[in-house]
């Protein structure tokens, strides 16, 4: 009986590099938020490391939400997935009830638990990759007909889109449809429907964009960096003045002054910025490997894994953490409109470090299995 090491070593070595890449991310974003929030946290709590001392219990619960769903086998959310739209669908449903949804910033998308909140919309992310990846595996991939992948996929994903435009959040629903064309593109979904989700999803995204005249000025306020239209642009340039103070090496941790109340946001959506004026050109470039990484790795794991249901499963967790990353740096240098995304591990945000976690202990846990499947498959073939 012959086990070739070198299969099992490589497994090995995409399960522990995404664990080491999501640890040295979650950690940065624990020193940046008790540098990036004192500010704040001064003003509105009276304590200048409230945030800090909040994501750390956050980060606790995370990790070991992560190392825990990493060793369950995945294979048991394909009988889950429909309960978890379900609840999805009626947390989001929750949000928009007063008194239930709680307002910041003039969106609706946190339901208060009086000891911490949770944001749905993150939960409906990680739902819909599980039940796309599962109802393509039933049914879609056997027969291609275009009837099992618009029902009920496509209909619950208009469902859950129109829900979270009412919070609003265009941001994240522009992420949703990106996750889930991830997964009907890796699951081999036929072109001509493709075209059709992709078409429909640019022309809600399109049409909601200018139903409100502040989301047209924002939109108009991109396209012209020297409009005053919106606050916009404010953000943007505080954020760039930010990462052109940091130089190669940045002021050094703490030194930020952007994050005194001239950079909205510090803490969540622009601390991006305040590691490029902290930590400099040196300090982003690291976290943007990190996360090259971090893609290149998950989508190792999608290649090696051999049942449709996990390699879909494993391309719409990976494009989880690598779209919004994506898109929040984008927005952070200027090349894409402000969307209130915020940056996975990195952000102040405790359901959402809590979420991008577990999903990646679902990545872990599918590697984990190809390495299992490796050995079985070794062990069952007669010696040389």
């Amino acid at each position: 009986m012959t086990v070739d090491r070198r299969n099992i070593l490589k497994i090995n070595v995409d399960f522990y590099i995404l664990f080491v890449l999501v640890f040295m991310l979650s950690v940065l974003g624990i020193i940046m938020i008790s540098s990036a929030s004192t500010v704040i946290a001064e003003r509105y709590f009276g304590d200048p490391y409230w945030y800090f001392r909040r994501q750390i219990m956050w980060w606790v619960l995370s990790m070991i939400a992560m190392i825990i769903v990493s060793k369950i086998n995945y294979r048991i959310y394909s009988r889950i997935s429909g309960l978890l739209v379900l609840i999805s669908i009626a947390l989001l449903a929750l949000v928009l009830i007063p008194g239930v949804g709680e307002e910041i910033g003039g969106a609706k998308r946190w339901i208060n638990l009086w000891f911490f909140n949770i944001q749905p919309s993150e939960i409906a992310k990680v739902a819909l990759v599980l039940f796309f990846a599962d109802t393509l595996s039933r049914k879609y991939i056997k027969t291609f007909r275009a009837k099992h992948l618009f029902l009920p996929g496509f209909l619950v994903l208009l469902v859950i889109t129109f829900l979270i435009f009412l919070e609003p959040d265009l941001g994240t629903v522009v992420v949703i449809w990106i996750l889930v064309f991830t997964v009907l593109f890796v699951g081999g979904v036929k072109f001509g429907h493709l075209v059709g989700i992709t078409f429909t999803g640019a022309l809600l995204t399109v049409g909601y964009m200018f139903l409100e005249e502040y989301r047209r000025e924002r939109l108009f306020a991109f396209l012209n960096r020297s409009s005053e239209l919106d606050a916009a642009n404010f953000q943007v340039n505080q954020s760039l003045i930010a990462l052109g103070s940091g130089n190669i090496i940045g002021l050094g941790l703490g030194n930020s002054v952007q994050k005194y109340s001239y950079l909205p946001e510090a803490h969540t959506d622009f601390i991006f910025a305040i590691i490029g004026e902290e930590l400099g050109l040196m300090g982003t470039l690291l976290v943007i490997a990190m996360f090259i990484l971090f893609t290149f790795f998950g989508i190792r794991v999608c290649v090696r894994t051999r049942d449709y249901f996990g390699r879909t499963l494993a391309a719409g967790l990976t494009a989880i953490i690598s779209i919004p990353a994506l898109i929040n740096i984008g927005v952070v240098v200027g090349v894409l409109p402000v969307t209130g995304l915020t940056l996975p591990f990195i952000s102040s945000g405790g359901s959402s470090l809590l979420i991008s976690m577990v999903s990646v202990g679902v990545l872990l846990n599918i590697s984990r299995q190809n390495m299992i499947v490796g050995e079985t498959e070794d062990e069952e073939q007669p010696d040389q």
